[in-house]
This record gives structure tokens, sequence and C-alpha cells, in this order.
């Protein structure tokens, strides 16, 4: 073991570019970020990108300036020349677009010049698509149809046709200027554009960032010779290769090792922000809890769960192929291991709006009220609630608040299980609280189960809302697991970054055992009986979140 070396984390989100140095047991001895707005007001960005509509992108030159600007600030923290290795993450989706020139450019920088200035030149297209975009409908119908409908494509892709998914913003370009679509020479992920800058030369897309680009044929583990055809003849060239996340793809360019100061180091694949945070939260789990999904509460929430099969597989009978709500990605790191990702848009904002709207006349709605009203014992089966604030991503296109009550006599709903419900539009009692938590975390077990038969050993939560003891115990609750969150000792979570860093460790020495600063601390215990009503009323629950999403019929993807 290198005692004195150093291991580098990169994570380029939306909002910033975010570094952290570890040493070889995991401490963090540095963070550091560049964020776009403020370093770089030129760009005229709000939140890192530009948002014209339901077009919302990028600009390269951008993150180009930031990762020069982030390694200046490594070399004046006097770390640079104990660098040992380097690994990174990125927000998913992005894509950026290639030049001839600047494939040739990024091997022969000068360190002479700023690589904002070299790479004028490099890319086709300088305001490159994020995530957030969701101007590519048509984009999305035309590749569900090549793929033969939405269930084909899930079973090949992992997905159903996502707006903000890198196929259709491919297709969108090629739709609208044919000039540009022919100045590419080749197309980047937005986390291999950041490995192929340090590296200075291409480097693969990581097959789990792959995942998220309804290109990628995940059980093959290879780009979809079909849907990439129906794209482009000349795109699976354009694509380039597919690699594992821990898998080194090149050593660091001349330009920056001699500049700042730096060894040629392995550099080690970039891969996408959240399985690069699922593969971090991993690093701290033993052998015995490597069946822990990760939940993380926030303005959205979002849960990444193991999957040790492929859920859309022909050989796998158990799981019903029709259920293709959420996303499936490959494992960063291990090639016969998936995630499940489930993303819910009504996450603290309903939370907040209950709490705001649902406490009654005499409250200040305050958090430690809503907390007394939802810590009153189970509600369910007795009733339901569904609180969509926002049109819901799962399940997909429900909203509206819609509550349910358990009745003995002839109800608007009868449930399979011979239950009967009369719609209502207040509770009888102040249950609000309770219902809102009860049914977001169902909701979670219930899209989990959807994709798994393998009982969860664990859950870790994260998030602004993971500090709100009911919530917790709630998750500890209905997923019948033990509930962890993250204690830090002198650090931050800034897993993507984190998780990035350990990569980058571990392809040295994969057998270091972690001392840093993150640990994993219990919060919460199942109660087996509160377990047990759950697991009972998930069956109806189930039943009435489907009567409520058959209101609504979603137009387009």
């Amino acid at each position: 073991m290198d005692s004195d070396g150093l291991f580098l984390g990169l994570d380029l989100s939306t909002q910033q570019l975010k570094g952290i140095v570890i040493d070889s047991l995991g401490h963090i001895l540095l963070e550091t970020s560049i964020v776009f707005d403020s370093q770089f007001p030129k760009y005229q960005t709000t939140n890192g990108r530009h948002v014209n509509g339901s077009t919302v992108t990028a600009p390269v030159m951008m993150w180009v300036e930031a990762i020069d600007l982030v390694m200046s600030r490594l070399h004046e923290a006097g770390l640079t020349s104990r660098i040992r290795a380097i690994s990174g993450a990125a927000q998913q989706h992005g894509s950026v677009y290639w030049s001839q020139q600047g494939i040739e450019t990024i091997g022969k920088l000068d360190i002479q010049r700023s690589l904002h200035e070299q790479l004028a030149g490099a890319f086709a297209v300088l305001d490159s698509p994020v995530w957030e975009d969701s101007s590519t409908t048509e984009q999305c119908q035309r590749l569900e149809m090549w793929a033969g409908g939405s269930a084909e494509l899930a079973k090949i892709s992992g997905s159903a046709a996502f707006e903000r998914f890198t196929a259709a913003q491919i297709m969108k370009i090629k739709d609208q200027n044919s000039d540009i679509w022919n100045h590419i020479a080749r197309i980047s992920l937005v986390s291999s554009f950041v490995a192929s800058i340090l590296s200075g030369a291409l480097a693969p897309i990581d097959a789990s960032d792959a995942s998220g680009t309804n290109l990628y044929d995940i059980e093959a583990g290879q780009w979809s010779k079909t849907l990439c055809n129906a794209v482009d003849l000349g795109l699976l060239e354009m694509l380039g290769k597919v690699t594992m996340a821990d898998q080194v793809v090149g050593t660091l360019t001349p330009y920056f090792a001699a500049k700042y100061g730096m060894s040629q180091c392995p550099v080690v694949s970039f891969t996408g922000d959240n399985p690069s945070a699922y593969a971090g939260f991993e690093s701290m789990l033993t052998d015995a809890d490597q069946l822990a999904s990760v939940v993380s509460l926030g303005t959205s929430d979002t849960m990444l769960s193991p999957l040790t099969i492929y859920p859309y597989s022909s050989d796998d009978l158990a799981k019903d192929s029709e259920h293709i709500d959420g996303h499936v990605l490959q494992h960063p790191t291990v090639p016969n291991r998936y995630i499940a990702m489930l993303c819910y848009k009504n996450g603290s904002l309903a939370r907040e709006w209950v709490r705001d709207n649902c406490l009654g006349a005499n409250t200040s709605g305050s958090w430690t009220e809503f907390n007394q009203a939802a810590a009153t014992g189970p509600l369910a089966p007795a009733a339901y609630g569904f609180y969509y604030l926002f049109r819901e991503i799962l399940p997909k296109g429900a909203i509206g608040i819609h509550r349910f009550e358990q009745t003995a006599s002839t109800g608007d709903i009868v449930c399979p299980s011979g239950t009967q419900y009369k719609r209502v539009q207040e509770f009888s009692t102040t249950s609000d609280p309770r219902a809102i938590l009860e049914s977001q975390v169902m909701s979670m077990r219930l899209n989990y189960l959807r994709k798994s038969t393998k009982p969860l050993t664990a859950a870790i939560v994260t998030g602004g809302a993971s500090v709100n003891p009911v919530l917790r115990q709630m998750v500890a609750d209905v997923l019948g697991v033990p509930v962890f969150a993250v204690g830090l000792h002198g650090g931050t979570l800034a897993m993507p970054a984190y998780g990035a860093a350990v990569r980058a460790l571990r392809y040295l020495e994969p057998s270091s055992v972690l001392e840093g600063n993150f640990v994993l601390e219990q919060v919460g215990w199942p109660d087996v009986d509160m377990f047990g009503v759950y697991s009972e009323a998930m069956a109806d629950f189930e039943f009435l979140r489907e009567q409520v999403t058959h209101q609504f019929v979603v137009v387009g993807c």
C-alpha cells in the first residue's frame, strides 16, 4: 500500500464540477467545487444550463474550462503530485458531439495554452442536451415504433422511451440540422467526455451510463445494432466501445501531468452520477448487506435497488414484463448485476403541501406537528391517500389528490380482496401526514417488487428529508429492513465524487478497507407487526393506485 498516495474523484453535475481527494483509507483530504453560474458568468447559465421552453442544454466549453480550473485548484492545494489514480461521474443522459478536429486536438495539447483556447473547434454541437430536456416527444414515439413497442424497447434497453434519454436527443439533432450532423465524428456521454479530456483520447462509455441512452442492449452487454441502425447506420461507430466503470480507459494526458505537476496516472472509467453514488454507498456495506437499497428523499424521491437478475429477461418467467415503469441500469462494476432506478417527482414538495394545508386550522404547519400526526400508527388498510401535485413519473401521468376510505356499505371501488372503498374529499380524521408517507414508501416497495423477488436486506436513506425520524421509520416498517444513514466525520455528502474516488483507489488497491469520513449509522429498525400490516395491505394499495393511474392518458413518452 502506498500510504502517501491519493485518489481523485470528480463529479460533473448540472450546477457544478466537484472534486474529492481521498487517501488509501478513504479519508477526505480535500473537496473543491466549481459552481458554473458564479465562476463563468459569461455563459449566462441558470443553475448550470440554458432553458428555452422544453429545450434544456449546457455549454460544453463551460465544462471544458471547469475541468482545467479544478485541476488548477488541486495544484494550488499541493496535492497533485501525490495523485495515483483518477475516476469520476457525471450527470446522466447528456451527450457531447465531437468534431474530427476535436478528436485530433485532445491528443496533442500544448501546456502553454489554455484548454478552452485549444478546444475552440472541438465540438460540432456547442450546447449539449442535458437530462432536464423534454423536447423530444416525437423522437420517442418513433424510437418505440422502431423497437416494436415500449415493452420491447424496455426489454432491450432497460427503459421505455424517455425524452431526456440520449437516443431521442441524438435523433433530434439529426432531424433538425443535417449540416451539424455531418460534422459529428464521435458522440460521448458527459461522463466519457470528461474521461476523454483527461486521458487525451476518446474514452469508451461506461456500461451503466450507456443504460440511460435507450440504445444499449443490457442483457447482451453491447450497443443494440437494431436500435442504433434505426437512428443512423453510422451510429455504432460514432458511439464507440463500452466498458465497465472499474476498468482503466487511459492514462493522464501529458497536458495535465506537465502543467499541474502530476504523474501520468491511470484514468479509471467515468460513469453516471446515480450509478457512481450507488457504488459509493455499496463500498460502505458488509457482504451481508449487499441487497441494500439507497433511498434519496428530497424535492423528488429516488430509489436505487440491486437486482441479481435482469427483470425483463425472457428466461425470468416469474416476473411480469408488462411492468416497465422505472429504469434498469447495468451495475457499474459487476457484469451480472443490475440496478433498478425508480424516480418519483412528488417528494418533499408534496410532503410540505400536506404539512401546510392538511393539519387543521389551529396549527402552525410545523414539521413537529406533521410528525405527531404521522406517528399515530398504520392508516392502511383502513384508508389510502395519493398525493400528486405534479404529473408523476411513477405511476406515469398520475396527477391530483386522491383519498379512499374503507367502507362496509357499497363502495365506489371493490378490490380483488373483496374490500370496498369509497372516494372521499377529505379524511374523517387528520390522517393526511400518515397517508402521504405510507403512500410514498409503499409505492417504492410496489415498484421494486415488480423488478425483483429478492428481499432487500437494508435501506440507506439520504437527501434533505432523510433527517425526519418518522419518515425513516416508515421506510423501515414498509420495506421490512433496517435503515441506515450516512454519518459524516469532517466531510460532506458528495457521494458520486466519493464513489469515483473509491473506484480509483480500488483499481490500484483492490483489498483496501475504508476507514474514512463516511460511516453508516443505523437510524431505524423494522417493527415486525407493522411490516405484516403493510404486507397485507399491498394488494389493495396496488389496485387503488392503478385506479388512480388509469384516469389519465399520457400522450407521448
